[in-house]
């Protein structure tokens, strides 16, 4: 369920507790447990090109393992696919990845031993690795990217209809499971600026 009220606007900012007289003992905290997922691809998915804010087409940047290689700024180009808002629209593939190296999960039994050449563990499970792109079907499978690109433009579109119709920029990553190889899993949307 959305934090947002009927009418979709945002809560209140929090009171502290001070200041809305609620004693100690009163004091009551939710906590919120959610899963950890561990994407082969992250992504950050814009509803509105950003150059010229176009609403008709979507831009997909995405990079491989966790979000960090996106938002830290690592040198490096992430995969860049332009897709038209509708239905199975084109996608046109603007750039493909180059980044050097990707944060990647180590499985729980290896967490504390030596990880192989190339590759530096950094702590809770991740390990840095050198990314090995003949591998990487998004970048070896034009249909699969195709269609990647057109189930983000469908899961963007929904997102922006529930928030009002604004652009959005959502991130999330694609995670492989037992049943598929690319789940879409969103970790957070915020208004396109």
């Amino acid at each position: 369920r959305s934090h947002l009220s009927p009418d979709r606007s945002p809560p209140s900012p929090p009171m502290p507790r001070s200041v809305a007289k609620v004693p100690q003992r009163a004091a009551t905290m939710g906590v919120l447990v959610q899963e950890l997922h561990c994407p082969k691809v992250s992504f950050v998915l814009h509803t509105a090109r950003p150059s010229d804010m176009d609403e008709s087409v979507m831009l997909v940047e995405a990079a491989p393992g966790q979000g960090e290689t996106l938002a830290s700024g690592a040198v490096g180009t992430p995969w860049r696919l332009e897709v038209e808002k509708k239905p199975r629209g084109k996608v046109d593939t603007l750039a493909f990845a180059n980044f050097s190296r990707a944060l990647v999960p180590v499985p729980s039994r290896l967490i504390g031993q030596r990880q192989g050449q190339g590759s530096r563990t950094l702590g809770a499970g991740l390990v840095e690795t050198e990314v090995d792109y003949s591998k990487q079907r998004i970048t070896v499978d034009a249909e699969y990217r195709a269609d990647v690109g057109q189930r983000l433009a469908a899961v963007g579109v929904a997102i922006e209809a529930y928030f009002g119709k604004k652009p959005q920029d959502i991130e999330g990553g694609l995670v492989e499971t037992e049943k598929s190889d690319a789940d879409i899993f969103i970790f957070q949307s915020r208004p396109q600026s």
